[in-house]
């Protein structure tokens, strides 16, 4: 990175070029509106005190007239533009300011949009897949809906079907009963039978 430009500064501000002026010239030249700023701050604080003075001195006063009697209306105020003119410039002024803010923010600006891209496309796909991301969850909570429904009637079915074997369970439970009591009786009976024989043979 180039030094700051102080001096050139300093000598374009003596040959009485505007900042704007000494602004693109130093830009033309390789330097950034920051080393601009800096350098013409430091060339303000760092002019001499007498240099005001001495210029003024070197202004030429004009001839005086002759003096002549005139009426109160003739007379006009001095032109001061040639003397303003010939003063160096010592001071930014609050537009001169104003630009280099301005032209700093445009340059940070365009760093921006170069890192980052347009903003409106970037806002546009973020936007993009925000909808597409609403939209998956809106059918990822439709599908749970769907499972859940599935798994209640899954379980309402594997209910009835308990209580039909239950019902069934019951029902084969009073057949048998209906089929061992009478083969119990005859079983009994058939014990009776095998002991009286038992007897007699004795």
């Amino acid at each position: 990175m180039p030094d700051l430009p102080t001096q050139k500064v300093k000598e374009m501000m003596e040959q009485g070029l505007t900042n704007e002026e000494i602004t693109r010239s130093l830009e033309g030249q390789g330097y950034n509106l920051d080393q601009i700023s800096t350098a013409m701050n430091q060339s303000q604080i760092g002019a001499p005190a007498g240099m005001q003075e001495s210029t003024m001195q070197d202004i030429p006063i004009p001839e005086q007239a002759p003096v002549q009697e005139v009426a109160p209306e003739q007379y006009a105020a001095p032109d001061m533009s040639q003397y303003q003119q010939q003063l160096p410039q010592q001071q930014t002024s609050y537009e001169d300011i104003q630009a280099i803010v301005e032209e700093i923010l445009e340059e940070k600006w365009k760093e921006f949009i170069k890192d980052v891209g347009d903003v409106g496309l970037w806002k546009s796909k973020i936007s993009d897949d925000l909808e597409a991301t609403k939209q998956e969850l809106v059918r990822t909570q439709k599908r749970l809906e769907d499972l859940q429904v599935a798994v209640l009637g899954k379980v309402k079915d594997y209910s009835k079907t308990m209580q039909d074997i239950g019902t069934d369970m019951k029902a084969l439970e009073k057949v048998f009963g209906n089929i061992l009591e009478p083969l119990t009786k005859n079983i009994k009976e058939l014990n009776k039978v095998t002991e009286n024989i038992k007897k007699h043979k004795k």
